[in-house]
């Protein structure tokens, strides 16, 4: 409904108000002088349209509340839309470096932090690195902006407790893991069986 369609409708409610006014102080004036039908006529279809305008006017209130609640949620969908394009994009860049240093990634079920060649140190913290700073990511956007669902975010945390339950991936991120945000560091260690907060915590 359009401002033009609106006019007359509130025209005519300001023509009832000022009617009933100019009744209200007639009959005030001079109780014993009768109001002529034509006037109390007109003053009553003045406040009907004025009356039918109020709930037209109140109609489309509600129906651009609708509208704007509506654009509100296809603007929520369309980010959840994108960020979960980011998440997928960025998993499927860490399941290509996986697949390009296999050898290392095995090894992550098969060492502990110390026991690797010199030649495999790089290729084994990069692919924790990748992996750590991925699911901070997801941790992220599940806890601070609140944009996983539950569903999601279980799956989500399937993959989170496969990783770091690779042993090499348990003693390297006690190494480094005053690198990341306390929420996500809090989140992390309940996955590798940390038992309590280190020293450094407590800065």
């Amino acid at each position: 409904m359009r401002v033009r369609t609106l006019l007359p409708l509130l025209g005519g409610l300001a023509a009832g108000v000022i009617l009933t006014f100019l009744l209200a102080s007639s009959a005030t004036e001079g109780q014993h002088q009768p109001v002529p039908v034509w006037l109390e006529v007109i003053q009553r279809i003045c406040t009907s349209v004025g009356g039918l305008g109020t709930a037209a006017a109140l109609l489309f209130v509600i129906r651009q509340f609708n509208l704007l609640r509506q654009q509100s949620d296809l603007v929520q969908k369309n980010v959840r839309a994108s960020l979960d394009g980011q998440l997928y994009a960025r998993l499927d860049a860490l399941n290509r470096l996986i697949v390009e240093h296999h050898e290392e990634y095995e090894m992550l079920d098969r060492l502990h932090l110390g026991e690797e060649q010199p030649g495999h140190r790089a290729g084994l913290h990069h692919l924790c690195d990748m992996g750590f700073t991925f699911y901070e990511q997801v941790h992220k956007h599940h806890d601070r902006y609140g944009l996983l669902d539950t569903e999601d975010w279980e799956e989500w945390q399937q993959g989170m407790a496969h990783f770091f339950g690779k042993s090499y991936v348990r003693g390297y991120w006690q190494a480094v893991r005053t690198r990341y945000a306390r929420r996500f560091r809090d989140f992390a260690d309940r996955l590798v069986g940390v038992a309590g907060p280190r020293q450094a915590d407590n800065r």
